[in-house]
């Protein structure tokens, strides 16, 4: 039955339309439909109480809506759709003033009119609704004045005349109630896949405090740490290559590794040609840093090991790990962008260019905090560009089982 409706809505629709765009037009479509249904109940009183004017002016308003359909499903253009659908419709309503006996006889017919300004925005935009209101406003002035010309004797009987306000009530209820609820759901739909959006560049505590209307975020954390891996022996294999080639197989373990970061409780940052960038203890703070971060980093060399090329090559990269005090903010307006800096960044990324292929390199801070966990070769003096010579660390996780203390094989148990 959705498939059904749907179709039948989206006559006047083009694969080119915006969502906002097929969703007015479908709205402005199903309207149609419900002004047609309701000049049935006229052209049927028309019929019964011997009044042809009634008739003719229910039959013109259903042929002129219907063609004004067909028009559309092959213009597919929503403005002259919307603004025939008004017209139309303003007209049939005033005729109810001067073939019912006067603007007091006719009043539950000129209920209908009250949608149109409404209409008019909805399906237009803003700036229709006021002209719309105006000729509105033309129409009942018109209808008040003449009034007193028009005999009254062509009221309807009360039956007649209480049938038709009801209809008239009811009908421009319930047409505004299923308007106003399609438009309801749409934006409430429209609103959860912007979320989703956002929530795809941005952590989640950060996404709703701009939803709450932060606009300069800027936070200091004491102690986090951040985490840099790249590929080894990127460009030459980039170079054979065809560029579908090379996205499929970044894709594919960026991926792995975005699966990685939500399993660990990690936020990843952003992905930097063939480097990936992770934080933990960002933006929400956690004691546990540096053991979750190396976790992150053993998996993602396991899972780098098991993915090959199309030529049989096994992966390797390369991972630098820095922890100490940073600075994390949102910046951009259009395209929002959650960002870390200071030393601990910097020397994050020099601890992973500096490292050693398949191997995990940390700076003298990240060791301390991890310094019986794992068996670390130490790398003296090294001479890291930007910082001068450094004391670092490194870990093979390929050595990791056997190295391992008793205290990690009971873990590991």
């Amino acid at each position: 039955m959705k498939a059904l409706l749907l179709r039948i809505l989206d006559i006047g629709t083009a694969p080119t339309d915006d969502p906002d765009l097929v969703v007015r037009k479908r709205t402005a479509v199903g309207t149609v439909y419900a002004v047609i249904l309701a000049g049935v109940p006229y052209l049927v009183l028309g019929l019964v109480a011997d009044r042809p004017v009634v008739s003719a002016f229910a039959v013109f308003q259903i042929a002129a809506q219907a063609i004004n359909l067909i028009i559309f499903s092959r213009t597919k253009r929503l403005t002259p759709m919307v603004t025939v659908l008004m017209i139309v419709g303003l007209v049939t309503i005033f005729s109810g003033v001067l073939t019912l006996g006067g603007m007091a006889n006719g009043s539950g017919n000129v209920i209908y009119a009250i949608l149109a300004p409404i209409g008019a925005i909805l399906f237009i935009g803003g700036r229709a609704g006021w002209p719309t209101y105006g000729l509105l406003v033309v129409l009942v002035i018109l209808g008040v004045v003449l009034d007193p010309l028009i005999p009254h004797d062509q009221a309807l009987p009360a039956t007649a005349t209480l049938f038709l306000l009801t209809v008239n009530f009811l009908g421009t209820a319930v047409l505004a109630l299923v308007v106003v609820q399609y438009i309801d759901g749409q934006r409430v739909a429209a609103r959860r896949q912007s979320d989703a959006l956002l929530l795809n560049v941005l952590p989640e505590p950060i996404a709703d405090r701009l939803k709450a209307g932060e606009r300069v975020i800027a936070d200091h954390y004491a102690d986090a740490s951040v985490l840099f891996a790249d590929i080894v022996g990127f460009t030459p294999l980039a170079e054979a290559r065809s560029p579908q080639a090379v996205v499929g197989l970044l894709n594919e373990l960026f991926t792995e590794f975005d699966r990685l970061a939500a399993q660990f409780g990690l936020e990843k940052i952003k992905t930097i040609g063939d480097a990936y960038m992770v934080v933990a203890g960002v933006p929400e703070a956690r004691a546990d840093h540096a053991e979750v971060i190396m976790k992150m980093a053993l998996a993602m060399h396991e899972r780098t090991a098991a993915l090959t090329t199309d030529d049989g090559r096994r992966l390797e990269i390369r991972v630098g790990i820095a922890s100490g005090p940073l600075v994390a903010g949102v910046i951009g307006e259009r395209k929002f962008s959650y960002d870390l800096w200071g030393d601990t960044v910097n020397t994050a990324a020099r601890m992973e260019s500096s490292g050693i292929p398949a191997c995990i390199q940390v700076t003298d801070a990240t060791h301390d905090l991890l310094a019986d966990d794992y068996p670390w070769q130490h790398r003296e003096a090294m001479e890291i560009k930007g910082k001068g010579p450094m004391s670092t660390w490194t870990l093979d996780p390929a050595v990791l089982a056997v190295s391992a203390t008793p205290e990690r094989i009971r873990q590991a148990d």
